[in-house]
């Protein structure tokens, strides 16, 4: 069984660590224009809830025209409806 859990990241270029099941997978990155954030869904395994099971995986949101690294992993777009933005959430593998 399956379940998905939300993970809130910040708009910055600065590396994020968050704390989930290292077999988790992004299925979904949306920014919240009432709220003005990011947002990332990870489908992970229903037992995954028990907190000595997660690892820290890296993030990074790149904004259109920054340079993206080779190592980073793409997870997915996000676009502010309101201003010229668009932030691409990528996973960083090292």
């Amino acid at each position: 069984m399956k379940t998905m859990h939300k993970h809130r990241l910040q708009t910055g270029n600065e590396i994020q660590t968050l704390k989930m099941d290292a077999d988790g997978v992004v299925r979904q990155v949306a920014f919240s224009q009432q709220e003005r954030l990011l947002y990332v869904w990870v489908e992970v395994p229903a037992d995954s809830v028990i907190e000595d099971d997660r690892v820290a995986r890296r993030f990074r949101v790149f904004h259109t025209g920054d340079g993206i690294p080779d190592h980073a992993v793409f997870c997915g777009t996000a676009v502010d409806m309101l201003r010229p933005e668009s932030y691409h959430v990528y996973e960083l593998s090292e």
